[in-house]
């Protein structure tokens, strides 16, 4: 199996160092090309103050996505992948979904993302993006724990 094209599914968050160190990894491995996604998951529209107009959390939200790609192909560059290799995407919607229909489009071979691994009560109560993208996905899947 080649893997061309990865995608990473980033948060921007504690996890992703990790999976920059392996993706850094498989990328120069296979000469691939990496595609770094955030989605834009419209439920966390309630984590921002009620006085802020609609449009203003939605722009607000894309603005911290774009840093969180922009962030995230500065990290991987750092660990040696080359600039021309990295594609970067705000998408909206649920995460795991967005992130199949993203691979769907895009040739995906490979989607890379991170998880907690968190257990029991944790787990159902906060819910596993990982969980989801495993279930959903029509290419293999590389769950990175965080460390």
């Amino acid at each position: 199996m080649e893997y061309k094209q990865i995608l990473i599914g980033t948060d921007g968050g504690d996890l992703m160092p990790p999976v920059y160190d392996h993706v850094a990894y498989l990328v120069q491995l296979a000469d691939a090309t990496v595609h770094i996604a955030y989605v834009l998951d419209i439920a966390g529209f309630t984590a921002y103050p009620l006085d802020t107009s609609w449009e203003n959390m939605y722009d607000v939200l894309l603005d911290e996505g774009k840093q969180i790609v922009s962030n995230a192909k500065k990290d991987l560059a750092s660990r040696g992948v080359n600039e021309d290799r990295i594609v970067t995407a705000v998408l909206d919607g649920h995460p795991a979904e967005e992130l199949d229909n993203y691979a769907g489009s895009h040739d995906i071979d490979l989607v890379v993302i991170g998880s907690h691994g968190r257990k029991g009560l944790d787990r159902l109560l906060i819910g596993s993006v990982a969980d989801k993208v495993i279930r959903g996905a029509k290419v293999p899947v590389l769950i990175v724990r965080s460390r």
